[in-house]
């Protein structure tokens, strides 16, 4: 990427690649991954980058680092429980380290990262209009690595990305959703094939036979509905 255009024009650029990356991506840890390798790249003299979604809580549900190094660093946060990215997350606001040797913020931290060639660090929210769902993060070897211009394109992106992913978010939850209730309807037709074989098998009425599959099922230790399935095969109860 071009780093000497204007900042509207480069983060214009930048913009449209990402939400091709995000777009194109079937999941939402594809396209957190996307995400993060795009930073890096944007960025120039990073040591590396790293995307984080959290629920409520500040708990991840999804995340991607760009090198074992940032991997390293966002995953102590996590263990520690400390760390600028769960503060850009809870504070929704940019969050950035000069010099990671002597910011006294997360002491704890800053010192399980004491050895790693990570001195300066930006991360700034993912925001929507629901509240922040994660934060992306860049790091450099350097104090003070990540200049005000590359900063500002940061927070930038921040937003657009934030609704991009929590539009990946949503429709892998609707497909989660839609695959469980296909799998539950599937299930309560197999029950319902089952119990009519058993009707006949038994000469029973409708309710003598499921609750006799029902019986079955808890004897055998086996789900209802693979128990039906089997029956439906020619298995015997």
């Amino acid at each position: 990427m071009q780093t000497n255009l204007p900042l509207a024009d480069e983060l214009a650029a930048l913009t449209v690649r990402i939400a091709d990356l995000l777009l194109t991506h079937e999941t939402v840890d594809e396209a957190v991954s996307a995400l993060a390798h795009a930073l890096k790249e944007a960025i120039p003299g990073t040591r590396g980058a790293g995307v984080s979604l959290m629920d409520t809580r500040g708990r991840r549900i999804s995340t991607a680092s760009t090198d074992p190094d940032v991997m390293q660093a966002d995953q102590l946060q996590y263990d520690l429980r400390q760390g600028p990215c769960l503060t850009a997350w809870a504070q929704q606001a940019t969050v950035t380290v000069g010099d990671s040797r002597t910011d006294h913020r997360w002491p704890a931290w800053s010192r399980a990262i004491a050895d790693l060639p990570l001195r300066s660090v930006v991360s700034t929210p993912l925001s929507t209009p629901d509240g922040a769902i994660g934060a992306l993060k860049v790091y450099s070897p350097i104090p003070d690595g990540i200049d005000p211009k590359a900063i500002r394109l940061i927070e930038l992106l921040a937003r657009p990305a934030a609704l991009m992913l929590a539009n990946a978010q949503a429709r892998d939850a609707a497909e989660r959703l839609s695959d469980g209730l296909i799998g539950a309807l599937g299930a309560r037709d197999a029950i319902g094939t089952a119990t009519g074989i058993i009707m006949e098998r038994l000469h029973v009425s409708r309710d003598q036979a499921l609750a006799t599959l029902i019986s079955a099922s808890r004897r055998r230790n086996e789900p209802l509905h693979q128990l039906a399935q089997d029956i439906i095969g020619g298995g015997e109860l």
